[in-house]
């Protein structure tokens, strides 16, 4: 039986839909002599937009890597308002700037990790651990034989 989508995800969802849309607005503004902080921010951006449109298709979708994929834009944010704020600004700034975004973004990260627990049981946790063979104390066949062979 599929999963419907919860509305929550909808909405979160259609977040991640306008953010995605704000980057690619940012990709169309022309690059300012090529400064290199203008082209790294054109280069954050275009990352960003692309892991929100992955998120936007996860959540809207209901997709069992849906929180995965919201944490991992939340570190790309994270990341990206350090280095092209703290880059061109203050730090103290972009810490600013990141403390007023957690407002959100901490409830609808948890928000979505929680009902990605009750949908998929097991999928918020991660990939489950593979399991290997253990070594056996007794080498292969065919060394064994070249041993009886007298071949070291």
């Amino acid at each position: 039986m599929p999963h419907t989508t919860p509305r929550g995800f909808f909405v979160t969802g259609l977040f991640s839909a306008i953010f995605c849309w704000t980057m690619l607005i940012f990709l169309q503004e022309p690059l300012d002599g090529g400064d290199v902080h203008d082209v790294l921010a054109h280069g954050i951006a275009g990352l960003l937009a692309a892991l929100s449109a992955v998120t936007t298709e996860a959540l809207w979708r209901a997709r069992p890597w849906a929180w995965r994929a919201s944490a991992t834009l939340a570190a790309a944010y994270v990341l990206a308002v350090l280095i092209v704020v703290g880059g061109s600004e203050s730090m103290d700034f972009a810490i600013g700037v990141l403390l007023a975004s957690s407002v959100m973004l901490a409830p609808t990260l948890a928000y979505i990790h929680n009902r990605s627990a009750r949908l998929w049981p097991g999928a918020a946790r991660g990939p489950a651990p593979v399991h290997l063979p253990a070594a056996s104390p007794y080498p292969p066949a065919h060394v064994a034989a070249a041993r009886a062979a007298g071949r070291p």
